[in-house]
Protein backbone atom coordinates (compact mmCIF):
# COMPACT_ATOMS: atom_id res chain seq x y z
CA UNK A 1 0.00 0.00 0.00
CA UNK A 2 2.97 2.45 0.78
CA UNK A 3 4.36 1.98 -2.37
CA UNK A 4 1.34 2.21 -4.38
CA UNK A 5 0.73 5.81 -2.18
CA UNK A 6 4.27 6.67 -3.57
CA UNK A 7 3.95 6.07 -6.89
CA UNK A 8 0.68 7.65 -7.18
CA UNK A 9 2.32 10.86 -5.01
CA UNK A 10 5.18 11.05 -7.55
CA UNK A 11 2.91 10.73 -10.83
CA UNK A 12 0.77 13.60 -9.13
CA UNK A 13 3.59 15.16 -8.76
CA UNK A 14 4.73 15.24 -12.76
CA UNK A 15 1.25 15.73 -13.72
CA UNK A 16 1.15 19.24 -11.57
CA UNK A 17 4.85 20.23 -13.07
CA UNK A 18 2.87 19.01 -16.51
CA UNK A 19 0.05 21.26 -16.49
CA UNK A 20 1.74 24.56 -14.58
CA UNK A 21 4.00 24.79 -17.60
CA UNK A 22 4.78 27.29 -20.42
CA UNK A 23 3.27 30.36 -21.38
CA UNK A 24 0.21 32.23 -22.53
CA UNK A 25 -1.53 35.16 -22.88
CA UNK A 26 -2.93 36.51 -19.33
CA UNK A 27 -3.63 40.62 -20.83
CA UNK A 28 -5.28 40.66 -23.72
CA UNK A 29 -7.68 37.45 -22.97
CA UNK A 30 -6.43 34.30 -24.91
CA UNK A 31 -9.22 32.72 -26.36
CA UNK A 32 -11.37 30.56 -23.65
CA UNK A 33 -9.34 31.33 -20.58
CA UNK A 34 -10.07 30.80 -17.00
CA UNK A 35 -8.80 33.91 -15.60
CA UNK A 36 -11.01 35.87 -13.95
CA UNK A 37 -10.74 39.23 -15.99
CA UNK A 38 -11.44 37.42 -19.10
CA UNK A 39 -14.92 37.17 -20.77
CA UNK A 40 -16.41 34.36 -18.66
CA UNK A 41 -18.54 31.46 -20.15
CA UNK A 42 -22.11 31.75 -20.83
CA UNK A 43 -24.67 29.00 -19.73
CA UNK A 44 -23.97 25.84 -21.19
CA UNK A 45 -20.18 26.76 -21.89
CA UNK A 46 -18.34 26.23 -18.80
CA UNK A 47 -17.07 22.47 -19.91
CA UNK A 48 -15.38 24.87 -23.14
CA UNK A 49 -13.17 26.41 -20.35
CA UNK A 50 -9.65 25.36 -21.68
CA UNK A 51 -7.51 25.10 -18.22
CA UNK A 52 -4.38 23.69 -20.06
CA UNK A 53 -4.00 27.56 -22.10
CA UNK A 54 -0.16 27.56 -21.39
CA UNK A 55 0.26 23.95 -23.26
CA UNK A 56 2.13 23.84 -26.51
CA UNK A 57 -0.53 23.64 -29.58
CA UNK A 58 2.65 21.54 -31.64
CA UNK A 59 5.63 19.67 -31.42
CA UNK A 60 8.65 18.82 -33.68
CA UNK A 61 6.32 15.57 -35.69
CA UNK A 62 3.20 16.34 -33.93
CA UNK A 63 0.13 18.89 -34.05
CA UNK A 64 -1.98 19.07 -30.68
CA UNK A 65 -4.38 21.87 -31.46
CA UNK A 66 -5.09 24.40 -34.17
CA UNK A 67 -2.71 27.49 -34.45
CA UNK A 68 -5.20 29.22 -31.70
CA UNK A 69 -5.92 26.06 -29.76
CA UNK A 70 -9.73 27.25 -30.03
CA UNK A 71 -11.68 28.81 -32.82
CA UNK A 72 -13.90 30.79 -31.16
CA UNK A 73 -13.71 33.04 -27.74
CA UNK A 74 -16.57 33.46 -25.17
CA UNK A 75 -18.13 36.29 -25.73
CA UNK A 76 -17.28 39.56 -24.18
CA UNK A 77 -15.58 43.36 -25.30
CA UNK A 78 -13.04 42.91 -27.08
CA UNK A 79 -9.87 44.66 -26.49
CA UNK A 80 -9.51 48.58 -29.10
CA UNK A 81 -5.48 48.81 -30.01
CA UNK A 82 -4.74 52.08 -32.42
CA UNK A 83 -2.44 51.54 -35.52
CA UNK A 84 1.01 53.03 -34.69
CA UNK A 85 0.40 52.52 -30.87
CA UNK A 86 2.62 50.04 -28.64
CA UNK A 87 1.09 48.34 -26.15
CA UNK A 88 2.10 45.88 -23.42
CA UNK A 89 0.88 42.20 -23.36
CA UNK A 90 0.62 40.02 -19.80
CA UNK A 91 2.21 36.33 -19.99
CA UNK A 92 1.34 34.33 -17.36
CA UNK A 93 4.46 32.09 -17.51
CA UNK A 94 4.58 28.53 -16.15
CA UNK A 95 7.98 27.54 -17.79
CA UNK A 96 10.02 30.29 -20.18
CA UNK A 97 12.41 27.13 -21.34
CA UNK A 98 15.44 30.10 -21.31
CA UNK A 99 12.83 31.89 -23.70
CA UNK A 100 13.34 31.48 -27.42
CA UNK A 101 12.06 32.82 -30.17
CA UNK A 102 8.54 35.15 -30.76
CA UNK A 103 6.77 36.34 -33.74
CA UNK A 104 3.78 38.42 -32.92
CA UNK A 105 0.73 38.20 -36.08
CA UNK A 106 -2.24 39.77 -36.89
CA UNK A 107 -5.15 37.91 -38.75
CA UNK A 108 -8.37 39.65 -40.43
CA UNK A 109 -9.86 36.98 -41.74
CA UNK A 110 -10.25 34.58 -38.78
CA UNK A 111 -7.25 33.14 -38.75
CA UNK A 112 -6.24 31.90 -42.08
CA UNK A 113 -3.72 34.10 -43.13
CA UNK A 114 -1.44 35.46 -40.56
CA UNK A 115 1.09 38.58 -40.98
CA UNK A 116 4.16 38.97 -39.25
CA UNK A 117 3.60 42.38 -37.40
CA UNK A 118 6.67 42.20 -34.88
CA UNK A 119 9.86 39.46 -34.53
CA UNK A 120 12.37 38.89 -31.33
CA UNK A 121 14.41 36.14 -32.54
CA UNK A 122 16.11 33.91 -29.86
CA UNK A 123 15.98 36.51 -27.23
CA UNK A 124 12.18 36.40 -26.39
CA UNK A 125 11.36 36.01 -22.72
CA UNK A 126 15.48 35.18 -22.12
CA UNK A 127 14.97 37.32 -19.15
CA UNK A 128 11.84 35.60 -17.70
CA UNK A 129 11.43 33.76 -14.94
CA UNK A 130 9.38 30.71 -14.12
CA UNK A 131 5.94 31.18 -12.27
CA UNK A 132 5.48 34.70 -12.99
CA UNK A 133 3.89 37.05 -14.99
CA UNK A 134 5.81 38.89 -17.55
CA UNK A 135 5.28 42.40 -19.67
CA UNK A 136 5.68 42.10 -23.34
CA UNK A 137 5.98 45.21 -25.77
CA UNK A 138 3.77 44.58 -29.01
CA UNK A 139 3.40 47.81 -31.68
CA UNK A 140 0.44 47.68 -34.06
CA UNK A 141 1.50 49.06 -37.52
CA UNK A 142 0.45 52.64 -38.60
CA UNK A 143 -0.96 51.25 -41.88
CA UNK A 144 -3.27 48.86 -40.21
CA UNK A 145 -6.50 48.44 -41.30
CA UNK A 146 -9.75 49.47 -38.77
CA UNK A 147 -11.86 46.25 -37.84
CA UNK A 148 -11.47 43.06 -35.84
CA UNK A 149 -8.39 40.76 -35.80
CA UNK A 150 -7.05 38.47 -34.02
CA UNK A 151 -3.49 39.20 -31.92
CA UNK A 152 -1.44 35.57 -31.96
CA UNK A 153 1.91 35.82 -30.03
CA UNK A 154 3.81 32.30 -31.45
CA UNK A 155 6.59 31.05 -29.27
CA UNK A 156 9.43 28.39 -30.50
CA UNK A 157 11.85 27.84 -27.14
CA UNK A 158 14.88 27.37 -26.42
CA UNK A 159 15.42 25.03 -24.15
CA UNK A 160 13.56 21.16 -23.60
CA UNK A 161 11.76 19.62 -26.40
CA UNK A 162 11.26 21.32 -29.70
CA UNK A 163 7.28 22.92 -29.06
CA UNK A 164 5.39 25.69 -30.77
CA UNK A 165 2.69 28.18 -28.19
CA UNK A 166 0.45 30.25 -29.45
CA UNK A 167 -1.37 32.82 -27.72
CA UNK A 168 -4.62 34.32 -29.71
CA UNK A 169 -6.73 37.17 -28.46
CA UNK A 170 -9.70 38.28 -30.28
CA UNK A 171 -9.29 42.46 -30.53
CA UNK A 172 -10.16 45.55 -32.32
CA UNK A 173 -8.00 47.46 -34.22
CA UNK A 174 -8.55 51.10 -34.62
CA UNK A 175 -6.36 52.07 -37.76
CA UNK A 176 -6.62 53.73 -41.67
CA UNK A 177 -10.40 53.07 -43.35
CA UNK A 178 -9.51 51.11 -46.11
CA UNK A 179 -5.72 50.15 -45.19
CA UNK A 180 -4.02 47.00 -45.74
CA UNK A 181 -1.90 45.22 -43.57
CA UNK A 182 0.75 43.56 -45.93
CA UNK A 183 3.87 41.54 -44.51
CA UNK A 184 5.59 38.01 -44.43
CA UNK A 185 3.63 34.99 -43.54
CA UNK A 186 4.49 33.67 -39.85
CA UNK A 187 7.70 30.87 -39.67
CA UNK A 188 6.26 28.29 -38.00
CA UNK A 189 7.82 25.20 -36.88
CA UNK A 190 7.74 22.23 -34.35
CA UNK A 191 4.14 22.15 -35.43
CA UNK A 192 3.78 18.57 -37.26
CA UNK A 193 5.58 17.16 -39.71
Amino acid sequence: MKSFLATALVLLSGFALLTDAHISFRYPCPRRASYGECPQPGPGEWELVDYDIRSPIGTYGNIVSPMCKHTSSFAGTRPVFAAGETYQATMDIGAYHKGGSCQWTLSYDNGATWVVIQDNLKTCMADASNGVTYKMPFKIPAGAPSGKAILNLMWNNNEGNRELYSSCADVVISGTNGGSLSGVAPLIANYGP
